[in-house]
């Protein structure tokens, strides 16, 4: 394990030289991280604080629900730290330039993956912990708990982390190495076949399953509730092993955090196992992959480029262009995968959330909190995806010049293209989401112009933005994203969103709780409908105008 040590060394190096380079940062990046930090830590533990409340005022079926809630968050947690630990690996360890240097040393294959392992945890882990502090804290203050219990709480969460983290890579590796290429019946077979033993695991095995009496009864309020607390499951393991050892009960707690740290010790020798035997041939196969990228091995792209015969040539020529290399880099068109794909499996499973079934105030009031949660996403993909387009062109940013185009043509395609993704993404979920919960015409309505507002506002600020904040020297989208102009875009872009769902949520819910009557609401929509038309096209017009200027201002 000599070379495990040497590799974690130089990441302590590459930890330091991170250090130092966040002191040369902006004073107003720095602020606005701690401030923005500091708010979702604090809105978060408030959030949960009150869901506490809200379940203990239930009465026994609440307090019930609160100790077995734990449970059930770890195992959602699990689930997306699988997902996202996924996409870490697939990133550091098939698409780093650090491989194959590494790989010419006298390091065994096995160490390497090891070595990802942890990197890719920490990398993944920050998040976790993001959500679970305000979550602990809260539950801690609301049953008066003394700060040990946060403590013990950290113990599990670190083997935890560690667990889920493995689970992801090893799954990575199985799927690259045995995985066929491009074939669709295949994936479709296997998707098949996943569902079909997953229903009948549920309905011949999880189905039969019987916990305990409160487990049982409770499954009917919370859904998945019995799954999360299976004995067999490690998110039951972290919730009663905190509980034991937040009961004084030593001997269980440490029973149960031993059988955690028995599993990652296990997850770690199969990642060392399989690292050594399968890590050099799966990388060969997927750079094999990368490289060898037949136009004939494309036809879903050269069919939707047929479609957009439609445009003009240098409109086609550049959405074309974007299309590829989108479709070239996994990484991002997984992310955007996940970014809208767990929105969209929580959406379309309102109705088996039974939320339709909830009064008008809480429909109203989940209604709002999807657009809530929606425009957080398309924020967080408009920076990352949107802004650094014009900045990843790079050196080659001079053939666009001399393209028989403008600057501001290039601008406006970009922007539409980026416009009719988003609205495409944002109308569907929305118009989904109010469809389920049956929360009326008006409601309808608001909130699909709220999501056609914000992927107009959203698109609008990241694509002016981007070129107004032009990087052409970077290739790297993150420090792209890091930059000034990326921080500003994230402000204003939050900004945006806080002032155009905020009117419209508040007098609904006003109206909903009999505060208000018909004729407040009417004049308060048009109030409200006037400020969300001014500020979309201020979010829209004058970054692309600043942002056209500042491109026929350069020399290219």
């Amino acid at each position: 394990m000599h070379a495990l040590a040497v590799l974690l060394k130089k990441d302590k190096q590459v930890l330091s030289n991170l250090r130092r380079q966040a002191r040369e940062q902006s004073v107003f990046k720095v602020v606005f991280i701690l401030f923005f930090a500091g708010g979702m830590l604090a809105g978060l533990w408030y959030m949960f604080l009150e869901g506490f409340r809200f379940l203990s005022a239930l009465g026994g079926i609440g307090v019930m629900l609160i100790h077995y809630l734990f449970a059930l968050f770890f195992f959602g947690l699990g689930l997306m730290l699988i997902l996202s630990n996924i996409i870490t690996t697939y990133t550091t360890v098939f698409h780093s330039d650090e491989i194959p240097f590494l790989l010419c040393r006298p390091i065994m294959p096995g160490e390497i993956l090891l070595h990802k392992w942890l990197e890719t945890t920490l990398i993944s882990s920050w998040a976790f912990f993001f959500i679970i502090i305000p979550f602990i804290g809260a539950f801690a203050w609301h049953e008066r708990l003394s700060t040990l219990f946060v403590l013990w709480t950290f113990l599990f969460s670190i083997p935890f982390v560690l667990l889920y983290a493995g689970v992801g890579t090893l799954i990575t590796l199985l799927l690259l190495r045995w995985s066929p290429r491009w074939r669709p019946q295949v994936w479709i077979g296997a998707a098949l076949l996943v569902l079909i033993g997953w229903g009948g695991w549920m309905l011949f095995g999880a189905g039969k399953l019987r916990t305990d009496d409160a487990a049982f009864i409770l499954e009917r309020f919370v859904p998945g509730l019995k799954l999360a607390a299976f004995p067999l499951w490690p998110s039951a393991w972290v919730a009663e092993g905190i509980m034991a050892l937040s009961r004084n009960q030593w001997l269980r707690g440490g029973l149960l955090f031993g059988v955690l740290l028995a599993n990652v010790l296990m997850i770690g020798l199969l990642v060392e196992g399989l690292g050594s035997a399968l890590l050099v041939r799966t990388w060969q196969r997927t750079r094999a992959g990368v490289l060898r990228v037949p136009s004939a091995a494309r036809p879903g792209v050269m069919a939707l480029e047929a479609r957009l015969a439609f445009l003009a040539p240098d409109a086609r020529a550049l959405v074309s262009k974007d299309l590829r290399s989108l479709l070239r880099d996994p990484a991002q068109w997984i992310q955007g995968l996940l970014f809208f794909g767990l929105l969209g499996l929580y959406f379309f499973n309102l109705r088996n959330l039974h939320y339709h079934m909830l009064s008008a105030v809480w429909r109203n009031l989940i209604v709002f909190l999807n657009m809530f949660s929606l425009s957080a996403v398309m924020c967080s993909f408009c920076s990352r995806f949107i802004y650094p387009q014009l900045s990843l062109e790079g050196q080659a940013f001079w053939l666009i010049g001399l393209a028989p185009t403008t600057m501001g043509r290039v601008l406006k395609i970009k922007f539409l293209a980026s416009l009719v993704g988003m609205l495409a993404i944002s109308v569907v979920l929305m118009a989904v989401s109010t469809a389920l919960l049956n929360v009326g015409l008006r409601v309808w309505v608001t909130a699909i112009s709220l999501a056609v507002a914000m992927s107009l506002g959203l698109c609008g600020l990241a694509t002016g933005l981007g070129a107004v904040f032009l990087d052409l020297k970077q290739r790297n989208p993150m420090a792209i994203i890091s930059g000034f102009g990326g921080t500003l875009n994230l402000v204003l872009s939050l900004a945006y969103m806080t002032a155009a769902i905020l009117p419209f949520g508040m007098l609904y819910h006003y109206y909903t709780l009999g505060r208000i009557g018909d004729r407040v609401l009417r004049e308060g929509t048009v109030i409200a409908a006037a400020w969300l038309i001014v500020i979309t096209l201020a979010a829209v017009l004058l970054p692309l105008l600043a942002g056209r200027r500042s491109l026929m201002r350069r020399d290219y």
